[in-house]
C-alpha cells in the first residue's frame, strides 16, 4: 500500500508578532545606540542603569526586559559595535592561506577601522576589551600559526593576550590620531614582534596591501 507524504500547511505571519519583535528590536538597539558615548566617557564600572534609562528615553521597567545589569548592557554594546567591525574585515582576509598574513591584516584593518571611529576607539579603551567575534577569529589564526611553526609563543592565552593587550593599549594613546596609517603597522609590527613572528615572515605581513579604510 502506497502512503502520500502530505506536507503540514505553513503557519500564517501574524502581523502584529512580526510588528511586535520589530519594535523589541528597534529599542533594544536604540538603548545600545545611547550607551555607547556613556562607557566611553565613564568607563565600564561607574554608569548606573538610570543613565541609560534618561539617555535611551525608556523607563527602567523597558530597560529591564532587554538587560538585567550594566554588565549585560556593556557585554551587548561591545558586541555590536566591535562584531560589526569585524563582520566587515573577515571577508577580506577570509581566501589569506598563511595564518600570520590572515591574523596580520585583520589586526591592521580592526586598528585602522578603529582609529577613524573615535566614540568606538574610546568605547574600547574604556571597556578593555574587543568584543567576542574577534577573538574567535584571531584565536583560529594564531592556533594554526602555532601549528606550523610560524610564531613562537605556544600557549594560545599568552598569544591572545599580547594580541588584544598590545591593541587595546594602543587605542588608548594620544598619538592614534597623529600616528596615522604608519601607526597601524607599527601597533601590528609590536604584536607580531611581541608573538615571536620571524622578522623576514613580519616584514612580509605588514607589506601586504590593505583596502581602503573605513571609519
Amino acid at each position: 500500500m502506497a502512503y502520500e507524504l502530505k506536507s503540514r500547511p505553513r503557519r500564517a505571519v501574524n502581523p502584529r508578532a512580526a510588528s511586535g519583535e520589530a519594535q523589541r528590536a528597534r529599542t533594544r538597539a536604540l538603548i545600545i545606540e545611547n550607551a555607547i558615548p556613556i562607557f566611553a566617557r565613564y568607563g565600564p564600572d561607574s554608569p548606573v542603569i538610570d543613565d541609560f534609562v534618561k539617555a535611551a528615553g525608556v523607563s527602567r521597567g523597558t530597560f529591564y526586559n532587554y538587560f538585567k545589569t550594566t554588565r549585560d548592557l556593556l557585554d551587548a554594546t561591545l558586541a555590536a559595535l566591535s562584531d560589526e567591525f569585524i563582520a566587515s574585515i573577515v571577508p577580506v582576509v577570509r581566501h589569506e592561506a598563511n595564518p600570520v598574513f590572515r591574523f596580520a591584516t585583520a589586526a591592521r584593518l580592526f586598528y585602522r577601522r578603529a582609529a577613524l571611529n573615535p566614540i568606538f576607539r574610546t568605547f574600547l579603551g574604556s571597556v578593555s576589551g574587543v568584543g567576542t567575534v574577534a577573538p574567535l577569529h584571531a584565536r583560529a589564526d594564531l592556533e594554526e600559526a602555532m601549528a606550523k611553526g610560524m610564531i613562537k609563543v605556544t600557549e594560545i592565552e599568552l598569544a591572545e593576550a599580547v594580541a588584544f593587550g598590545v591593541m587595546v593599549f594602543a587605542l588608548r594613546s594620544s598619538h592614534v590620531e597623529s600616528g596615522g596609517v604608519e601607526r597601524a603597522d607599527q601597533v601590528v609590527g609590536v604584536i607580531l614582534d611581541g608573538l615571536g613572528v620571524e622578522p623576514a615572515l613580519a616584514r612580509a605581513a605588514l607589506k601586504l596591501e590593505l583596502p581602503a579604510a573605513e571609519a
